[in-house]
C-alpha cells in the first residue's frame, strides 16, 4: 500500500503576475466605504464558486476589504469607482483592486500605535509574502493605480490531501476543484 503524503503540493515559487488566467472575474463598486462590504461579499462569492477553501475565504475577504477601503479612503475625489479584479491561474489566485487616483502608495514597514489607522497595506503585504507572494502597485497607462496581491495557489487532491496541507499550515490558497464554475 502506497504511503500517502502529508502534503498535497509543493508551494509554487512566488510570482509577481497572474500568469495565464484559468478565470477572471471583474467588477466595480462606488468608492465609498459603505460599498467596501458589498466588494467583500461579492468577492467571496465568486472565490466561493470558483472553489476556494473557507481558509483562503478568509485571507481573501481581509485583502478585499483593505484593498478597497483604502481605495474609498484615500482616491476620492479622483476616483468615483473602484474595480476589483480576481484572476486565478493554476498556481496564483491575484486579488487587485484599481482606482482612478494617481498616487502610488507604500506600505508601511511600522506603525505607530497611538493611530487607528495606517496598518491596512502593511497587513495586505504580510499575507501575501507569508504565503510565499507579493503584494504591488503599479502606475496604469492611461490613469489611476492597481494595487495587487499576489498568493500561492493550488488544486487539492481529495479532502485527505486538503486536510493534511491544513493541517501542516500550509499557506497555500486551496481550491477544491480544477474547473472553476
Amino acid at each position: 500500500m502506497a504511503r500517502r503524503s502529508t502534503v498535497a503540493h509543493r508551494i509554487p515559487a512566488p510570482r509577481c503576475g497572474p500568469g495565464k488566467a484559468v478565470s477572471m472575474y471583474a467588477f466595480t463598486v462606488p468608492a465609498i466605504p459603505a460599498e467596501v462590504p458589498v466588494a467583500r461579499k461579492r468577492a467571496a462569492r465568486v472565490l466561493r464558486g470558483w472553489g476556494l477553501h473557507e481558509d483562503g475565504l478568509d485571507t481573501a475577504a481581509l485583502v478585499i476589504s483593505e484593498l478597497v477601503g483604502n481605495a474609498a479612503r484615500h482616491a476620492t475625489p479622483h476616483s468615483a469607482r473602484t474595480t476589483v479584479i480576481l484572476t486565478r491561474t493554476g498556481t496564483t489566485l491575484a486579488l487587485a483592486v484599481h482606482d482612478e487616483h494617481p498616487f502610488l502608495p507604500q506600505p508601511p514597514t511600522t506603525t505607530d500605535p497611538g493611530r487607528d489607522c495606517g496598518r491596512g497595506l502593511m497587513i495586505v503585504d504580510s499575507l501575501a509574502r507569508e504565503a510565499g507572494g507579493a503584494l504591488r502597485v503599479s502606475r496604469m497607462p492611461t490613469h489611476g493605480k492597481e494595487v495587487q496581491a499576489f498568493f500561492p495557489a493550488a488544486v487539492s487532491a481529495d479532502s485527505a490531501d486538503l486536510a493534511a496541507c491544513l493541517a501542516a499550515a500550509c499557506p497555500v490558497m486551496h481550491f477544491q476543484r480544477a474547473e472553476p464554475s
